[in-house]
């Protein structure tokens, strides 16, 4: 329900439309992501700061929970120019390599790196026979990322709430049948998150992810 009424709340502030030769588009996508090392900055409510290196994260894309994506948009009727969308994005995050001898020794975003994002997508004119249209895409928004972490062996899980995330991309339509068309995009996300709880600590750390995204949309 929280994740529900944060993507009717976006929805309802940005992607108002402004001409009624306009369209909608709903969409779903799978894929795989790769977010990249970083460096955690690890504050305890008792003792001096820790820096701890994670070496990579594991995505795991295809085991549950599923990684996934949706959007609504509204496009241009003539399907060329500028259109609107808001977009949910579930990606994951598991630390892999931890700094040894530090107080962190799990963390992880199981339940998604989780994105709520209002983007501006230009789409090109049509090609193939007018079956393929290529797009390119821009968006910013806020994250609500679900934290798994055990410090000094107390382990704890929450969503909490996030930092700004924005991420850029490029991506193909391809007209299937009638309504139907199937999508697939490469993007790139980002965002600094500086207060996530763990039990006895707060953790501060930038999240930089690669996707590679399929699946389907509907429009009329």
């Amino acid at each position: 329900m929280f994740r529900f009424g944060w993507v009717v709340l976006a929805f309802a502030l940005f992607a108002v439309p402004g001409s009624a030769r306009a369209e909608w588009q709903f969409g779903g996508y799978l894929g795989v992501s790769s977010t990249s090392g970083n460096t955690l900055t690890v504050t305890p409510t008792s003792g001096a700061a820790q820096t701890v290196q994670v070496d990579s994260y594991e995505a795991r894309p295809f085991k549950a929970p599923q990684y996934y994506g949706v959007r609504v948009g509204w496009l241009p009727h003539e399907i060329r120019g500028l259109g609107y969308e808001v977009e949910w994005n579930h990606a994951k995050a598991y630390g892999q390599g931890l700094s040894s001898g530090s107080d962190l020794t799990y963390f992880a975003q199981s339940h998604g790196l989780n994105f709520i994002l209002g983007n501006a997508v230009y789409r090109f004119a049509p090609v193939c026979g007018g079956a393929c249209t290529f797009n390119v895409r821009g968006g910013l928004g806020i994250t609500t990322p679900h934290v798994e972490t055990t410090f000094r062996n107390v382990r704890q899980e929450q969503y909490q709430r996030g930092g700004v995330g924005w991420q850029v991309g490029a991506g193909i339509e391809y007209h299937l049948w009638h309504l139907l068309y199937a999508v697939g995009d490469a993007r790139l996300t980002h965002t600094t998150e500086h207060h996530l709880h763990a039990a006895g600590a707060d953790i501060e750390g930038s999240f930089t992810t690669r996707h590679i995204d399929f699946g389907i949309a509907l429009r009329p």
